[in-house]
């Protein structure tokens, strides 16, 4: 048998919808800006280690060019590498960025990324080693 709707069951369906739209709503968008945040930290990360990878092989020039593969500038330019002390071989790489954006329906969202790798020197020279060929 076939239920049929009578006449106080019409409409339920829109009403039930209209109260349950906004969360869906705010559960999309809260997904999208997480997405949106993961994407930026796992960009900061990379570029702690490939400039600290950079700057443990090549020195200045490539560092820079390492750095520059970070999508986000803000975050490309708060990155820092060089040696550590004058007399050991260690590269320090780090990042430290904390920024406060505009106020989104009265509450001020704080972007906060922090890292800091260290890598062994290992620095590659052109040609034979010094002493001629062996």
């Amino acid at each position: 048998m076939k239920h049929s709707p009578n006449r106080t069951e019409k409409g339920q369906s829109m009403a039930e919808f209209t109260l349950i739209a906004p969360v869906l709503i705010l559960l999309f968008f809260g997904l999208a800006f997480a997405a949106f945040y993961a994407f930026r930290a796992a960009a900061a990360d990379w570029g702690v280690f490939i400039t600290g990878v950079a700057a443990g092989a090549y020195r200045n020039p490539v560092s820079e060019m390492a750095r520059s593969s970070v999508f986000w500038q803000d975050l490309a330019s708060e990155i820092r590498a060089g040696p550590i002390g004058s007399r050991t071989r260690m590269v320090r790489s780090r990042l430290h960025v904390r920024s406060r954006g505009a106020a989104i329906f009265g509450a001020r969202p704080v972007e906060v990324h922090r890292g800091t790798a260290f890598f062994r020197w290992w620095q590659f020279y052109p040609g034979p080693p010094h002493g001629g060929t062996q």
